[in-house]
């Protein structure tokens, strides 16, 4: 990938503010369950490459695929240790001893383990051993391992004016637009490095399927669209036919466990025994993903009718219907047309979910849109251009020109914190780059500050900018 070299000056500076200043050790930013460890690695997150706990050095090959049943985490992959490559499966587990607490020693089912992985471990050394007595190949991971800002930080600054606020109104506009810009193409550099590790570990079209769906779970329910698109890989969902595919998305999602169409309208009830005509035959092979331990965890509270995520997957069941044409732009970057992408989305039809918010809703009165100039605006942003603007960099000029079409709280409090009534403010948010980049500032300076803003090292920094 070409690098961006605007990203890296914005990296260097950051990186200097903070020079001196004392860091915590690496963590998580937030607990995670082990369902959403299990989803990182999956996307590539902690990497390729590893050291096993015995010294030896050890790629991934395969990740293989997430096992739906019995068994270990992982099955049908391949590791490289040492120069010999062995297949089998892989095991991932928050504590080494969750090997043994879950009698996995003594289960036959994992004796093709071929790596056991974990992120903590007793102090005395702990061996993993299968039910033939076979030693199997342990990984620590750790939260450094992760790309920046896989985690996002769960706090909000308060919404004041900051210190930064004086230095950056004596700052001439043009040296303001050009910290802002850095600031973009910087986080547009983070997006697009976790985006192409997930090519390295799934391919790219399932790269992109995974990051189209996340996008299509909004603020609160990303992280269950990525793990079904993880557990409904695009290369086997994609030889379905709509009724099957449909079948497979909303039963794996849970939302048709417990759903009667008693006293529903009759395209409700239609549909309803569409997807039940196939989920019953497909239900008893992925009973594991059904049980409340692996079972989705939506967040349906406080959601717009129209952003609810049966409609999302509605929309994912369309794309997957267009999918020749959604991932052709986006396999060769030589062949990319912003205008034709954002309409063949815009355009997406579907005949239920055009005109029903959820699985028992009543139809509404016109059709509307599977997806909209927002959400398409979001896909351009965190799927479109960071896979792209590294192998064809002239479409960060295109990247530059996107208006902004939404802000949210996170943009609001930055603006406030960085301008006060400083008239400029406004201006620099007409831009989706202007959006992302103060984000980023506000992610990396003002969340980073635990002092009320008093000791924050940016506002006396911000001169050495030039």
């Amino acid at each position: 990938m070409t690098p961006l070299p605007l990203a890296d000056r914005y990296a260097r500076f950051r990186d200097a503010v903070f020079s001196g200043v004392a860091e915590a050790l690496p963590g998580f930013a937030e607990p995670m369950t082990e369902m959403e460890l299990q989803s990182l690695w999956f996307a590539g997150a902690f990497g390729h490459e590893f050291t096993t706990t015995d010294d030896k050095a050890v790629r991934i090959a395969d990740f293989g695929v997430w096992n739906s049943g019995a068994g270990p985490d992982f099955t049908g992959c391949a590791i490289v240790i040492e120069g010999q490559t062995l297949r089998g499966d892989i095991e991932l587990d928050p504590d080494a001893r969750d090997w043994e607490r879950h009698a996995h020693g003594a289960n036959e089912n994992f004796n093709r383990v071929v790596l056991h992985l974990f992120l903590h471990a007793p102090q005395e050394r702990f061996y993993t051993r299968t039910s033939q007595h076979h030693a199997v190949p342990q990984v620590l991971l750790h939260a450094g391992m992760l790309p920046e800002g896989i985690k996002p930080k769960p706090h909000l600054a308060q919404a004041r004016l900051g210190r930064c606020a004086a230095p950056l109104r004596e700052m001439e506009a043009a040296r303001v637009q050009s910290i802002i810009e850095s600031a973009a193409q910087h986080r547009l550099d983070l997006k697009s490095r976790r985006l192409h590790r997930n090519v390295a570990a799934q391919g790219r079209e399932q790269a992109i399927y995974q990051a189209l769906a996340q996008t299509l779970g909004y603020r609160k329910n990303q992280q269950p669209f990525v793990i079904l698109s993880q557990r409904l890989p695009l290369k086997k969902i994609i030889q379905m036919d709509a009724a099957k595919r449909e079948a497979w998305l909303f039963g794996i999602s849970g939302f048709l466990e417990g759903v009667r169409s008693d006293d529903t309208e009759p395209a409700t009830r239609s549909y309803l025994r569409q997807l039940w005509s196939e989920w019953w035959k497909l239900r008893g092979g992925v009973e594991r993903w059904l049980d409340d331990r692996h079972l989705l965890r939506w967040k349906l509270n406080a959601i717009r009718p129209g952003n609810h995520p049966q409609r999302r997957l509605g929309a994912l069941a369309a794309m997957l219907c267009s999918w020749p044409s959604i991932i052709t732009p986006l396999a060769d970057a030589t062949r990319w047309s912003q205008a034709a992408w954002r309409e063949t989305l815009l355009s997406l039809t579907h005949d239920f979910w055009s005109t029903h918010y959820t699985l028992l809703a009543e139809a509404t009165a016109k059709p509307v849109a599977l997806i909209g100039e927002t959400r398409v605006q979001e896909m351009l942003a965190n799927v479109a251009y960071p896979l792209l603007v590294p192998e064809r960099t002239r479409l960060w000029a295109e990247y530059l020109e996107l208006p902004a079409l939404l802000d949210n709280q996170k943009v609001r409090r930055a603006v406030m914190r960085l301008f006060g009534d400083d008239t400029r403010g406004h201006d620099f948010t007409k831009k989706l780059h202007h959006q992302q980049g103060l984000l980023q500032i506000y992610e990396d300076f003002c969340l980073e500050d635990d002092s009320a803003c008093a000791d924050c090292p940016f506002p006396e920094r911000l001169k050495e900018w030039s």
